[in-house]
């Protein structure tokens, strides 16, 4: 418990009324050192208005620098995997579709660390993150990370949506990919045009500093302008994420359930006859699983990167801002674009694997002599030619043995 210094020294002269005023301020004096010293100050760092909100500088420029190097050396790892495959050398049409929807979220994920991540990395170095290029710029700034950060978000629920559509509806003819791609980049440059308005450049104490306009406004404002952000941005695309692979999986599990029971119909061998045997069969082609798992782990990483920014966000918003640590506010705004960076590796995860033998399909005659009907990686099948089952063949070659020995 901190004890209050009540001595004071009064002249002789002294009216009766200067000496309470010298007693409060000397009893106001010390509270207030002994509340900035003290380890039990709840508003430390939270500073008097939200925007004031004081963070650790370190945490966050640590986050930025890592999410900013992992970023841009994934993102370019694609490009030179996809190069190396051929999938830029031939022409866009010829692409996959995952692969050209992959390449829109590349780039947008690139445009996030280049336009949004970098500018703010060096944001943070200036000296109260006083702003010097303008009015014009802070505003084109703020839009521009908006977008990139809308883009990259928008692209993944158009990835979604196509896969709902390829798994749901097969023979459906599915939408152009550069037309979902198109309707994602203009929904997320409609989406930041408020942006124009919100931000712009404010001196405060002879510092100019880049900012919103709601510092001066009621306190609803900002609740309504996050709100709509987080609406845009978070909400809107977690429902339709959520609701695309709750339908992905339901798929599944009926084609499970199905391939179940016709697993239970067995044909019996006869002599003579020919019997079909499929390795590695399954219910839905490989590349349609291995795809579905790739979007969901990078669907599952958007979440637990972006759902901690937005929380805390609003709990500073329709909250006491003071109530948030200068660590962990400095946490969760460089974790904002951590899901960008980890995008690309994600990708390459689950498309740098070992290409495994084609399917074949075996026919096993009774004469001991195997043939396979294969299929290749592009699809086509291949015709079917006679081989000699190993094991079979060295059992014939050392009964040969035996009969000359004798």
């Amino acid at each position: 418990m901190a004890s209050l210094d009540f001595s004071l020294a009064v002249p002789a002269n002294s009216s009766m009324e200067n000496i309470k005023y010298m007693v409060y301020l000397n009893v106001s004096s010390t509270i207030v050192n002994n509340t900035d010293n003290g380890s039990s100050n709840a508003s430390v760092g939270c500073g008097e208005n939200v925007h004031d909100m004081i963070y650790n500088e370190t945490i966050r420029r640590i986050i930025i620098y890592a999410t900013l190097i992992i970023g841009i050396v994934g993102g370019f790892a694609v490009f030179v995997w996809m190069w190396r495959n051929r999938r830029l050398k031939a022409r866009l049409n010829n692409m996959s579709r995952v692969n050209s929807f992959i390449l829109n979220l590349t780039v947008a994920d690139l445009s996030v660390m280049f336009i949004a991540v970098l500018p703010q990395l060096i944001w943070e170095y200036q000296d109260q993150r006083q702003w010097y290029a303008g009015a014009a710029m802070c505003k084109l700034f703020k839009f521009l990370q908006s977008f990139t950060m809308m883009s990259s978000t928008n692209m993944l629920v158009a990835i979604a949506i196509d896969r709902h559509i390829a798994i749901r509806s097969p023979l459906k003819k599915p939408c152009a990919v550069w037309k979902m791609a198109g309707v994602a980049w203009v929904v997320s440059v409609a989406a930041s045009l408020p942006m124009f308005y919100v931000f712009h450049v404010n001196s405060i104490n002879g510092i100019d500093k880049c900012e919103n306009i709601f510092r001066t406004k009621p306190l609803s404002h900002r609740q309504a302008f996050l709100t709509y952000v987080s609406i845009m941005v978070f909400i809107i695309p977690f429902i339709v994420l959520t609701i695309s692979y709750i339908r992905i999986f339901l798929k599944i599990q009926e084609k499970v359930g199905e391939s179940t029971k016709d697993g239970t119909r067995r044909q019996s061998v006869k002599a003579g006859k020919i019997q079909l045997q499929s390795t590695q069969t399954s219910t839905l082609p490989k590349a349609k699983i291995k795809t579905l798992k790739m979007t969901f782990v990078i669907v599952l990483v958007y979440i637990i990167c972006t759902t901690p920014y937005f929380i805390g966000e609003m709990i500073m918003s329709y909250g006491s801002h003071c109530i948030m640590s200068k660590l962990v506010y400095g946490l969760i705004g460089g974790l904002a674009a951590a899901n960008s960076a980890a995008n690309p590796y994600v990708f390459l995860l689950f498309n740098t694997k070992r290409v495994k033998r084609p399917q074949q399909m075996k026919l096993h005659y009774s004469d001991g002599v195997q043939r396979t009907a294969g299929t290749s990686l592009n699809g086509a099948r291949t015709e079917a030619t006679p081989i000699m089952n190993y094991r079979w063949s060295q059992r014939r070659q050392k009964d040969v043995e035996l009969s000359q020995l004798k």
